[in-house]
């Protein structure tokens, strides 16, 4: 049995299982999360921009188009979506994946689930099998891909977009390893483009390439059944034969669902920058708070982080305030600056040039360290008069059970977002209503 369809068995066996109701609480909090900051991120001028090439020769339909009064087919809601829900680097990630799960499924499904008139718990059973599907592949391909400067968001995750999608189709095993198969051309994302627009237009060529996949498998498109083993097949051209371990894909997948994993769960973020830079911030702002200084009595602060999360956040002049968000010199020197960062810092150019956070920049600098631990980091500063403050940050809050994250967070960070399309009476009694699995 070739790989695309011991793949496409395994998740179709795996959406028919009866889920813990605690399954279903993870995911739908995933969703509401995502649908904020997708909605906040409908108003970004990138994503008026994408609307104003694809939407004059997109087809109606009845999927809609976030934060806006469009519904239109579900290639191209799921297209506009993908960039919205990503655009401000707001998602959650995690960590099997190397990327951001939610993002990766959500787009493509919920494009879909408007077109079929599906709601709840199937959205809920689709989103699950999307994110067992993403956690699967990423154990099988990443950390390589992501070290090797793939973004596996888009090149891993897709797989995920089809799992979801591939359920909310009711496909039988073979249209679902088609569509894998298929996916395994259309993968695709580098990590030269994080900082720019087109971070987010690959999560919504991914969504886009996800529903598209399916339904074409669904018309009996054709496509390679060795597509992932074939010695020109997925596994070979973007891991090389040897970074694959291929049994998470194959194995049952009948152990307790990788969404209840407290391990390696879903990761929110509080901040709205990259994910990597989370640790240190924490370790920052503790500091700041622990010792009262101020921005000008410091000399210096140095940050060290795992050596995976080094390169694409040691950014020391970043151009704009969207490149800020992988710079570990400008969220730090504004958060030490402001005491906190928010959607404003990243969009702002007044912010961004602020005289005091372009000073402090100058006095940050990034190395590696030597732990195994990938969420740790270590943040030291030091004040002009000689002074030293110190401080290991395990991990960033939300990242273990024992760094809970603030309460309410998810809740306020949906109002927080939403508001800023939506008036406040509309953002709450949206929130509600998601909370009810009411995803219309």
């Amino acid at each position: 049995m070739t790989i695309a369809r011991q793949l496409a068995g395994n998740l179709l066996a795996f959406s028919r299982q009866a889920f813990p109701q605690a399954a279903y609480a993870q995911a739908r909090t995933a969703i509401i999360d995502t649908l904020g900051v997708t909605l906040a991120g409908g108003v970004q001028d990138g994503s008026r921009k994408l609307r104003a090439v694809i939407v004059p020769s997109a087809a109606t339909g009845n999927s809609r188009v976030f934060g806006t009064d469009l519904k239109l087919n579900a290639l191209d809601a799921a297209l506009l979506n993908g960039v919205s829900s990503h655009l401000l680097d707001f998602d959650d990630s995690n960590s099997w994946l190397h990327g951001h799960i939610s993002v990766a499924v959500l787009p493509a499904l919920l494009a879909l689930a408007d077109e079929l008139d599906i709601n709840g718990e199937a959205v809920l059973r689709a989103y699950i099998t999307g994110y067992e599907t993403a956690v699967r592949m990423g154990k099988a391909v990443s950390p390589f891909q992501y070290r090797h400067g793939w973004h596996p968001t888009t090149t891993v995750g897709v797989f995920a977009g089809v799992a979801a999608c591939a359920v909310a189709l009711d496909l039988n095993e073979e249209q679902t390893a088609t569509a894998l198969a298929m996916t395994a051309s259309l993968a695709s994302g580098i990590k030269s483009n994080f900082g720019t627009e087109t971070k987010a237009l690959a999560v919504g060529q991914a969504a886009r390439s996800a529903v598209m996949a399916c339904k074409l498998a669904k018309e009996d498109f054709s496509a390679g059944a060795n597509a992932f083993e074939h010695h020109q097949g997925y596994f070979h051209v973007y891991n090389g034969q040897a970074n694959v371990d291929p049994l998470p894909l194959m194995e049952n997948w009948d152990a307790t669902p990788f969404i209840l994993d407290t391990v390696k769960s879903n990761n929110y973020k509080y901040f709205p920058c990259c994910y990597a830079i989370l640790s240190p911030l924490d370790g920052v702002l503790a500091l700041r708070e622990e010792t009262g200084l101020q921005p000008h009595e410091i000399e210096h602060i140095e940050v060290k982080v795992h050596p995976i999360r080094f390169p694409h956040i040691n950014i020391p002049q970043p151009e704009n305030p969207l490149a800020g968000k992988f710079s570990l010199h400008y969220c730090v020197a504004r958060a030490f600056v402001t005491g906190t960062l928010t959607l404003d810092d990243f969009i702002d150019d007044a912010r961004f040039q602020d005289p005091a956070t372009q000073t402090l920049m100058q006095n940050v600098t990034l190395e590696r360290h030597d732990e195994e631990i990938t969420h740790s980091a270590f943040v030291t500063l030091t004040t002009v008069d000689g002074r030293q403050f110190a401080l290991r940050v395990a991990g960033a809050r939300g990242s273990s059970p024992s760094i809970p994250l603030p309460d309410n967070l998810i809740e306020q960070k949906f109002l927080d977002c939403a508001s800023r399309i939506l008036p406040a009476a509309e953002a709450q009694a949206l929130y509600h209503r998601l909370l009810q699995d009411d995803f219309r």
